[in-house]
C-alpha cells in the first residue's frame, strides 16, 4: 500500500517531493541488502539533489533522519545522553617553507581542510550547537559532521548500486557566538580549518552532542580507553597520533584491547613511508584513513582521508586488518596491507617524477618499502611481483618486443624496471632523488611526459653517478638523445642478465 508523503522544510528553498515512500529521497531506505540500482538513474539524480540541499540547510529545526543513516553510517545506541563540551582546537599554519613540497604531492588533497577531531559524534536528525568564543579568528573557519566524505553520484560509484546514501556529510561555516547545525545522517563532529590558516588556539564549546571514543597515543591510559569503550554509545570513534588518525566503527573500537600497540604500529608505517619520501615528522597533517560501506571508486583510494572500502557483504574487511596488528604485519599477496602502503605512497608521489604509466608504480616503491623494513621481506607481498611472475612478465615483454605503449599499460611490468634501480643502487638513492625534487619543489613549471623523463633519469644518474639512460631505453621507456649524451660522461649501467636471456 503506497502512502504520500511531503517534506516542508520551512525557509530552506529545498524541493518539496510528495510520492511513495521508496521513490521519497527523504525516506527511501538504501543498505547493502536493499540496494539502488544503477539503472534508477532519474532517481538517483533526485536524491543527490535532496541530499546537497538538505545538507546545505540551516533550518536545523525541520531536519528529520534519513532512514537509510540507521544502517550507515549508523544509529546511537539505546540510553545516550547528549552532552556539552569545551573542545580545545590548537591550529598550526603549514610553515612557509613546506608549502612548495606539499603542493607537488597532487593525489594527497594537501590543500584539503584539516580535520580536528573533537571526540564527540551527532546524533541523526539531531541538532549540534557550536559555541565561538568572542574575538575568534573565523577565518577558514568550519564545522563538518561526518567523516565519510565519497560521493558516489559520480566517479565509479556513479555507476554502481548505491549500498548506502550517496552524500552524507555536512559542513556549516562558522561565525562568532551560537552555531547551529542539523544532520539527516549524523557523524563524527570535526572542526576544520584551512593548512594555511592562520595559527590559532580556540575553545569550542559543543552541545547537544554525543561522546564517541577517542584515543590519542601518549596522552589517552588504558583505563580511561576501557571506560570509553564500556560506555560508548556511538557508531563511530577514533584513534589518533601526531601522525596518523584512524576512524573506526564501535564494532572494531570494542575489539581493540591493546590501542598503544595498534598505534605505535601505524605510527611506524606512516612513519616509515614519510621516511622514504624525505618528508619531515611531524608533518602538516596527520594521515586520516576512513573505512567506508561504498567509496568513489576502487578499494582503496589515496587522498584526505585515505577511503577505505570496507563491507562485510562484498567480503572486504579492511577494518579489521587495521585494528589487530597481527593482521596487519602478515603478507597478505597483496591484501589489505599492501593497500594501506600503497595509498600512503600515493599521498607521497611528487607529480613532477610521475610520468606517462607511472600513477600506480612509483607509490609502490613505498609498499616495497614497507615490506622491506617494516616486515622483512617482500615473500607474498603481492602476487603481482613474485619470482614467476617477475620472470614470466619479462620474458614475454622482450619476446614480444619493448613498447613504451605496452610498458605503460602495466604497472607491475612496470615497477620492475624501478625494482632493478632499487636492487642496483639501494633505497638510499631513491631518498636522495625525492629530496632533490623537493628542492626543485613547484618551480619546474609545466613539464611534457618526455621531459619529465629525461628529468627523471639526469637526476638520477647524477646521484648514482652511473649512465642510466640506455638502460631506460631498452626497456622502450625513451630517453631524448641530449640527455643520452649529457649523461654519457657517466659509466653505462644495466643489471646483468638483462634483458633476460635464460
Amino acid at each position: 500500500m503506497k502512502h504520500l508523503f511531503t517534506i516542508a522544510l520551512v525557509a530552506t528553498g529545498l524541493t518539496t517531493f510528495a510520492q511513495d515512500a521508496t521513490k521519497d529521497p527523504a525516506t527511501v531506505l538504501i543498505t547493502p541488502q536493499q540496494t539502488l540500482s544503477k539503472n534508477d538513474t532519474a532517481f538517483r539524480k533526485e536524491i543527490s539533489k535532496w541530499s546537497d540541499q538538505i545538507l546545505k540547510s540551516t533550518d536545523y529545526k525541520n531536519i528529520k533522519a534519513q532512514p537509510s543513516s540507521a544502517n550507515f553510517p549508523g544509529s546511537v545506541k539505546e540510553g545516550y545522553k547528549f552532552v556539552s563540551q569545551t573542545v580545545p582546537v590548537a591550529h598550526q599554519k603549514i610553515v612557509d617553507s613546506l608549502v612548495s613540497v606539499v603542493s607537488t604531492l597532487g593525489y594527497s588533497g594537501y590543500d584539503s581542510d584539516i580535520m580536528y577531531g573533537t571526540g564527540l559524534y551527532a546524533a541523526a536528525g539531531e541538532y549540534i550547537e557550536v559555541d565561538v568564543p568572542k574575538g575568534t579568528n573565523v577565518e577558514d573557519l568550519s564545522v563538518q559532521i561526518g567523516a565519510h566524505s565519497d560521493r558516489l553520484n559520480y566517479w565509479v560509484a556513479g555507476k554502481e548500486d548505491w549500498r548506502r546514501m550517496p552524500i552524507i556529510t555536512k559542513k556549516q561555516k562558522l561565525v562568532i557566538g551560537k552555531n547551529y547545525l542539523t544532520s539527516p545522517f549524523g557523524g563524527l563532529i570535526y572542526i576544520d580549518i584551512k593548512p594555511k590558516g592562520e595559527s590559532r588556539n580556540i575553545d569550542f564549546k559543543i552541545s547537544h552532542a554525543v561522546t564517541a571514543p577517542l584515543f590519542i597515543l601518549g596522552k589517552t591510559s588504558q583505563s580511561d580507553w576501557q571506560t570509553q569503550l564500556k560506555n560508548n554509545k556511538a557508531p563511530w570513534g577514533e584513534m589518533a597520533t601526531e601522525n596518523v588518525i584512524l576512524t573506526l566503527p564501535d564494532s572494531v573500537l570494542q575489539t581493540i584491547k591493546n590501542p598503544d600497540e595498534v598505534m605505535k604500529l601505524w605510527d611506524l608505517i606512516v612513519g616509515g613511508e614519510m621516511e622514504l619520501a624525505q618528508m619531515p615528522l611531524p608533518f602538516y597533517r596527520a594521515q586520516r584513513l576512513v573505512p567506508d560501506e561504498q567509496i568513489g571508486g576502487g578499494y582503496m583510494h589515496s587522498g584526505y582521508p585515505i577511503m577505505i572500502h570496507h563491507s562485510p557483504s562484498k567480503h572486504l574487511l579492511s577494518t579489521e586488518i587495521m585494528a589487530d596488528p597481527s593482521l596487519l604485519m602478515k603478507p597478505s599477496g597483496g591484501g589489505a596491507n599492501w593497500g594501506f602502503f600503497h595509498e600512503i605512497g600515493h599521498n607521497m608521489q611528487n607529480l613532477n617524477w610521475v610520468f606517462g604509466g607511472t600513477t600506480e608504480v612509483s607509490n609502490n616503491f613505498f609498499s616495497l618499502y614497507m615490506f622491506d623494513r617494516l616486515i622483512g621481506g617482500r615473500d607474498n607481498a603481492h602476487s603481482a611481483i613474485s619470482n614467476a611472475n617477475t620472470q614470466k612478465q619479462m620474458k614475454k615483454y622482450f619476446a614480444e618486443g619493448p613498447s613504451y605503449d605496452k610498458w605503460k599499460s602495466d604497472p607491475f611490468l612496470g615497477l620492475i624496471m624501478f625494482r632493478q634501480m632499487q636492487e642496483g643502487f639501494g633505497w638510499e638513492s631513491f631518498k636522495s632523488f625525492f629530496i632533490a625534487y623537493q628542492k626543485m619543489g613547484a618551480t619546474i613549471g609545466r613539464l611534457n611526459d618526455q621531459q619529465k623523463r629525461d628529468l627523471w633519469v639526469k637526476t638520477y644518474s647524477n646521484i648514482v653517478k652511473r649512465n642510466l639512460a640506455p638502460f631506460w631505453n631498452t626497456w622502450g621507456v625513451g630517453i631524448s638523445d641530449a640527455t643520452t649524451k649529457e649523461l654519457s660522461v657517466y659509466p653505462q649501467w644495466k643489471p646483468y642478465n638483462f634483458p633476460p636471456q635464460n
